[in-house]
């Protein structure tokens, strides 16, 4: 099981990119506590703390394919070093700002601003695995772990804004943001791997991301995943308060986030000779299966295990999309395509995050996970289109 993975580890270089990344985007599961302690202590409005963590993630996806297109442009430490030195002032600004007791308005927009200067660390992982792995099936197995880091970075974030919380205060939670947004990045860019390379693709030479047909297709699906997403992550804090333990919400969170792990390394543990496009397919409808039994649990020991159940299949379809993507991009865009990625998924999380939410208050606590498999059923006949169109590297 562990052949395959020593594969990538072995790779010179790989593993102190991999450990420089997750701390670079340990931020990413740290800023939606922290912003929202921040300003709903600031306000004592959960209407504006909302808001707040709202325009962060909105400003973050709009510019991460903007931000993309610079580092495959300029280069990955030109980019990327400014970028989170910016965020981190941002942030030390949203601090002071926070402690005058400014209005709402100006909290959410330093918010947004801070969004706006996310580093876009994670869809540069995923072009600098596709451009140092040349053996798809390893690539693969990248992908796989990579997708195992990010639900470390959603498990690991939160608990420790939520330890800096208990012993300080939210404001020093966002301090500590800016501090790893800046190092971490910096570990980062200064690996060997992610150093910036001198073959790069000239500017008049490179094609655009969205006449990128194959690309294109990609983004339904992945938008409906991340509806999926953001309705269950809507629905087990609603499942937990249902069944009478508001702490019970982190439990079946961080459980969800376990399953995803586990069929993670599962997957990536394994040599596939399925089709690519026909095994996202087949993952996503699994998915849809796997997700179904929490429309009707209504109790914690319940929840638990089809939280767990629900998450198995995460990593799996989140290393499918990537590997398919990487087949899809053309040289020199590859980051920015990745960013795209981003973007689609985060859209795609907020509207299941809203239209979950609304459902719970219409149709019950199992209304968010009905969604979810819907959502998830149409990726996957989406999905059938796909057969054919990035089988082939591009």
């Amino acid at each position: 099981m562990l052949a395959p993975y020593r594969s990538v580890i072995s790779i010179d270089g790989s593993p102190r990119l991999l450990a420089s990344a997750l701390v670079g985007r340990l931020p990413q599961g740290m800023s939606s506590l922290a912003i929202l302690l921040l300003v709903r202590a600031t306000t004592h409005s959960y209407a504006a703390a909302g808001a707040a963590v709202g325009a962060y993630a909105l400003a973050s996806a709009v510019m991460a394919p903007v931000q993309g297109r610079l580092v495959d442009r300029f280069g990955r430490v030109r980019v990327l070093a400014p970028v989170a030195v910016g965020q981190g002032l941002m942030l030390v600004v949203l601090v002071l700002v926070a402690r005058s007791q400014a209005g709402p308005a100006v909290l959410v927009a330093l918010c947004a601003l801070s969004g706006a200067l996310v580093p876009p660390i994670a869809p540069t992982v995923r072009a600098l695995l596709r451009e140092v792995l040349d053996d798809p099936g390893v690539r693969e197995t990248a992908y796989a772990l990579e997708s195992v880091t990010q639900e470390l970075v959603w498990i690991t974030g939160p608990l420790l804004v939520a330890l800096v919380i208990t012993v300080t205060s939210p404001s020093a939670a966002i301090v500590l943001l800016a501090i790893v947004c800046v190092g971490g990045t910096m570990l980062f860019v200064r690996s060997p791997l992610a150093r910036d390379r001198q073959d790069r693709v000239p500017a008049h030479q490179r094609t655009s991301v969205m006449a990128n047909s194959r690309l294109l297709a990609l983004l339904g699906p992945i938008v409906l995943t991340g509806l999926n997403l953001g309705a269950v992550e809507v629905g087990l804090p609603s499942l937990a308060l249902h069944a009478g333990s508001r702490s019970a919400s982190g439990i079946l969170l961080a459980l969800w986030s376990v399953g995803s792990m586990t069929g993670g390394l599962w997957y990536g543990s394994r040599a596939w000779r399925s089709s690519l496009a026909g095994r996202y397919r087949m993952l996503l409808l699994v998915a849809a299966v796997f997700t179904a039994p929490l429309i009707l649990a209504r109790s914690i020991p319940l929840g638990i295990v089809c939280s767990l159940l629900a998450g198995l299949t995460i990593a799996p379809v989140f290393s499918c999309q990537y590997a398919l993507v990487g087949r899809a991009v053309t040289a020199g865009s590859e980051t920015e395509a990745f960013t795209w990625v981003t973007a689609a998924l985060v859209a795609g999380i907020a509207a299941g995050s809203a239209v979950g939410g609304a459902a719970i208050a219409s149709s019950g606590v199992g209304a968010p996970f009905v969604i979810a498999c819907v959502a998830t059923a149409l990726a996957a006949l989406l999905a059938l289109g796909l057969r054919g169109r990035v089988e082939q590297p591009a």
